[in-house]
């Protein structure tokens, strides 16, 4: 009898420690502006560990694309001139399925001059994406500030990097 109380012990906390960490992580459906980034690891093109806390305390435009992606192509060199004259990180996440093999040699080819990395699936089903381009604005706190559901441009980035600098 004590083993059966035992055993139903340590199945009530395994339920409860899953119950909490669950309650911890952010659902898809929670990226939604005003809050937070979920947790992501990626390794940028240079071999550099890019995750929430190495973003925290800077403003953060975040895209993903694909080099497949036609309207992705037009928001490269908008990304790039931001990039080069903003103060804000830019971080794309190239959803290419043979990743460095056809990412690093784009890259190269059309000088990204920003942070590059190659994301997964999941990763970006994590972040309620749906289709590429997918754009996040954060501000230094990772708070989403602006979600763009397919193209941008330079002009509305700045837009929302000036807003996030007058809070």
């Amino acid at each position: 009898m004590g083993k059966l109380i035992a055993l139903g012990l340590m199945l009530l906390s395994v339920v409860v420690l899953q119950g909490c960490s669950s309650a911890q992580a952010i659902k898809p459906e929670d990226v939604v502006v005003g809050n937070t980034i979920p947790e992501f690891s990626v390794k940028s093109l240079e071999g550099k560990t890019i995750d929430k806390a190495s973003l925290k305390g800077q403003t953060v435009v975040l895209n993903f694309w694909a080099s497949w992606c036609t309207p992705c192509m037009s928001e490269i060199p908008e990304l790039k001139e931001l990039a080069a004259n903003s103060k804000a990180k830019v971080v794309g996440i190239a959803l290419d399925e043979n990743g460095l093999e056809t990412v690093k040699p784009f890259v190269d080819k059309h000088q990204i001059n920003y942070t590059v990395a190659v994301g997964t699936q999941d990763m970006f089903a994590q972040f309620n994406g749906v289709g590429i381009p997918y754009t996040l604005v954060l501000d230094p706190s990772q708070h989403i500030v602006k979600i763009y559901r397919g193209p941008t441009n330079r002009e509305s980035l700045e837009a929302d990097l000036k807003t996030i600098q007058a809070q």
